[in-house]
């Protein structure tokens, strides 16, 4: 829930978002990440803040494996998939169809 400063959430679906809990601090990154309001309880409360990551492609690229590479029968093959990769750091995949989010910020990134 993410209620608390120091706490984290992430969230995935067509894209993928993590907070970071700042309190009442606006905390400018040096590192790619958003300053957001995470939330404010009522008009008289003080605004409490976060940084954010995101990533535009995440979950609906799974579906972008199965439906138009044909790597996958059912999405739900993908954890397996993944745990077979070796983890010598030789595969990487970036999903990059909206361009990149944070840290990089380059929407021609998809060209």
């Amino acid at each position: 829930m993410c209620l608390q400063k120091g706490q984290a959430k992430s969230t995935y679906g067509t894209g993928c978002f993590l907070l970071y809990n700042t309190g009442t601090a606006i905390v400018d990154s040096s590192h790619g990440l958003l300053t957001t309001v995470a939330y404010q309880l009522g008009p008289q409360a003080a605004p409490i803040y976060a940084l954010e990551g995101s990533v535009a492609i995440a979950g609906a690229v799974i579906q972008w494996l199965k439906d138009n590479l044909g790597i996958l029968s059912d999405v739900k093959e993908s954890e397996s998939l993944v745990e077979q990769i070796p983890t010598d750091n030789r595969v990487t995949f970036v999903p990059a169809f909206a361009g990149l989010y944070a840290p990089y910020w380059r929407k021609d990134a998809r060209r």
